[in-house]
Formats: structure tokens, sequence, C-alpha cells
């Protein structure tokens, strides 16, 4: 007959919350056997253990104790294990909002230096435009000066000027008219509002006109020692267009 002071001691290992194998071990007895205290058998016929014992082992005070202080300790490891789970959820947000303000960081800076990249080249820009059209506006103001003066020279009738001064400046009133149309193509002004570069191809018509006439009636091979001059007269509307250029904003 097995020892009931063993199979009570079982009992109360069970209650402590100890699995059978360590049972088995603390009492020195197989796993089967404890299986079998256990559950009421005693290995003597198949006679069970009183009831009044089996309570013995399970409800007394001190077994409740220790049921209360597993039950608390595995409640504070739980909580432990839950307080551990939200810092470290609670880090892992940080670490994330902290790498995505970084990140906002890096692409408002980038933003910011082609902003500043975009602003320079317009400055620019409008340096090399505002060059360009001084370059233009000095030119076309000392052409204009110098017909003027011929006008104020010649009393406002009738010019005379050697033929190779003459193609020299129709030349130049040519050359000024293509850059400013040029300029004001790449800058993106409106040809049909810049007015002063059809006053400029009529200056330049008038001219060339009488520059084809006279290279029609004159005779290159005709060796008269004379310089060949031409005769001109700019008519009334052309002389107001003359003096309104020379004291005119240009490219608006």
């Amino acid at each position: 007959m097995e020892d009931q002071a063993l199979i009570k001691r079982a009992h109360e290992l069970q209650a402590l919350g100890k699995s059978i194998r360590q049972i088995a071990a603390d009492l020195k007895t197989s796993k089967s056997t404890v299986f079998r205290w256990l559950n009421g058998q005693s290995g003597n016929g198949g006679n069970t253990l009183p009831i009044d014992q089996i309570a013995i082992g399970t409800n007394n005070p001190q077994s409740f104790k220790h049921k209360n202080q597993n039950t608390m300790e595995n409640n504070n490891d739980i909580n432990k294990l839950e307080r551990e789970i939200a810092l470290k959820k609670l880090q892992l947000e940080h670490e994330l909002e902290l790498r995505k303000l970084a990140q906002q960081d890096k692409e408002l800076e980038l933003r910011r230096r082609q902003m500043e990249l975009k602003h320079q080249e317009n400055d620019q820009v409008q340096r090399q435009q505002k060059i360009e059209e001084n370059r233009i506006l000095h030119n076309l103001k000392r052409w204009l000066k110098t017909e003027q003066a011929l006008l104020e020279q010649f009393d406002y009738e009738e010019i005379e000027l050697p033929v190779k001064i003459f193609r020299k400046r129709l030349k130049e009133l040519q050359k000024l008219i293509e850059q400013s149309e040029e300029h004001a193509s790449s800058y993106g002004y409106d040809l049909d509002e810049q007015t002063f570069i059809t006053d400029l191809h009529q200056l330049f018509d008038f001219m060339f006109e009488l520059l084809n006439e006279f290279e029609e009636e004159w005779d290159e091979d005709e060796d008269s020692g004379e310089i060949p001059t031409i005769s001109y007269e700019w008519p009334e509307e052309l002389q107001d267009s003359i003096e309104i250029l020379e004291y005119s904003e240009f490219f608006s």
C-alpha cells in the first residue's frame, strides 16, 4: 500500500501550482504514479482516496495562500510585460515620428534650396536682360541722335551724305531692328506692343528705298572723280518719329 503521506504531499504540491513532472521529481517517483495519485487512484486494487483526505491537501488555508500569491505574481508579471510592451510601442512611435520630422526637414531644406537657386537664376536672367537692353538702347539712342544732328545741321531740309556713310547707317539701323526683335522675342515681350520697332522699320524702309533709287541711277563705271553722295529729306511724320524715339523708353 502506497504511503498516504506522499499522496497528500502530491496534492499539496499540485495546489502550489507545480506540474506533474516537478511533483514526481520532488517525491522521487514516476510521473505515472503522481498522475494516479492526483486522480484518486491509490494503486491498491483501484480504491480511491477518501474525499476528506483529498480535501486536506487542496483546501487548507496554506494552499489558498500559495494560490493567491502565485496569482498575484502572475498578474504582476503580466502587468509588467504589458507596461514594457506599451513603453516599447511608445518608443517606436516616437522614433518613427522623429524620422518623419527629419524627412520633412530634409524635404523643406531641399525645396528652400531649389527656390533659392530658381531666384538666383531669375536674378541672373534679369541682369542679363537688363545688360542687353541697355546695350541696344545705347546704340539706338546714338543712331537717333546722329540723325537728329544731321536734321539740325541741314535745317530739317535735304540731307546730303556720301553713299558709303549712308549705306553704313542703313546697315546699322537694320542690325538694331534685328537685335530689338530678337531680344523682345527671347524675353517674352509682345512684339505687337513694341511700337518703337514699327517706327524703326518705317525709317529703314524709307532709307532702303532711297538707296535702291540711287543705285538704279548711279553708274559705278563712270569716273567723275567726285565722291558719290545721296540726298534725302525726311517726311515730316518720320522727323517726328526720330525726335520721339530719341526720348522714348523701349521694351515695355
